[in-house]
């Protein structure tokens, strides 16, 4: 048995533990949710370092003519510079992009009638018809032009805007994961130019365009506005946009954005290889494992 003074210093020696162990959980809980910046900052280097790219991409679009959501996946082989664009969709339907191919069309071949090859403008309404996104946003450099403008709208309030929300695991991987919010998300009246539609508007102000579809209902189509007419366009991309960051890898695994309802989109990067070599065959009509 321990005498009193015996037990006097080992209740010191607890006390100054305790003392030690709480500076240190106070020390990582305050440093690691400050590191939001350095991890955006890292995230965007590597993403500016992405040339290719081949993976499975998981989605699920809200469909805001009937409120549901569409879910699906496509092989993806992506290339950055002199941009190619090669997808393969579950159900087996091929598409085919590049800027200066086929006059700019997408060259598409179905999995059903009429089977033969289709080119199909790339923001036309078969191409875009309750699609979020265009083909021309398929890699990784239009998360990067997100990430940016809302870096540029954050200005000084980065935290304001910027959060790490704590470790999380996908698919396996563990994941950092960040919140992107918009503290005064809302809609703007804009009246558009000569030339202009809902695509250009968003791509030239970093916008969701599908989101600014969403709220014109008298527009029929992406294209369906006239120069001169007054449209609402959203202050930001969304009012919350969450990243789940590949610890090893700081490339971005899941992007999921919310609309002022809840979930609005979700693209998941599966079996992501960043920077595959790939020659031009990989981007050509005539590759022996393509069907077109």
């Amino acid at each position: 048995m321990l005498s009193p003074s015996g037990n006097l210093s080992c209740l010191r020696s607890r006390h100054w533990a305790a003392i030690i162990l709480l500076f240190l959980l106070h020390g990582a809980a305050v440093a690691q949710p400050d590191d939001a910046r350095a991890i955006i900052n890292k995230v965007m280097e590597k993403l500016g370092g992405i040339n290719t790219a081949c993976y499975q991409l998981t989605y699920c679009e809200k469909v805001f003519e009937t409120g549901k959501m569409r879910r699906g996946s496509s092989d993806i082989k992506y290339r950055k510079t002199t941009q190619r664009v090669y997808m393969k969709t579950e159900n087996g339907t091929e598409l085919l992009w590049g800027p200066d191919l086929n006059d700019g069309d997408v060259l598409v071949h179905p999995s059903s009638f009429p089977f033969f090859n289709l080119s199909l403008n790339p923001d036309g309404y078969w191409m875009r018809k309750d699609q979020h996104h265009g083909v021309q946003d398929i890699g990784f450099q239009y998360l990067s032009v997100v990430l940016n403008a809302a870096i540029k709208r954050a200005g000084d309030r980065f935290s304001d805007y910027f959060t790490y929300a704590g470790d999380t695991t996908l698919c396996g991987t563990n994941c950092l994961k960040i919140k992107v919010a918009a503290p005064r998300f809302g809609y703007i009246k804009y009246k558009v130019g000569k030339g202009e539609n809902i695509i250009t508007i968003a791509r030239n102000l970093a916008l969701n365009e599908y989101l600014v579809l969403k709220h014109n209902p008298g527009t029929g189509s992406y294209t369906d506005v006239k120069e001169g007419q007054t449209i609402l366009i959203s202050t930001d991309y969304a009012p919350l946009v969450e990243l789940c960051i590949d610890k090893h890898t700081l490339i971005p695994l899941m992007l999921q954005v919310n609309d002022e309802k809840g979930l609005f989109e979700q693209y998941i990067y599966r079996n992501l290889v960043i920077n595959p070599a790939m020659d031009e065959s990989e981007f050509s009509k005539d590759h022996k494992d393509y069907h077109f």
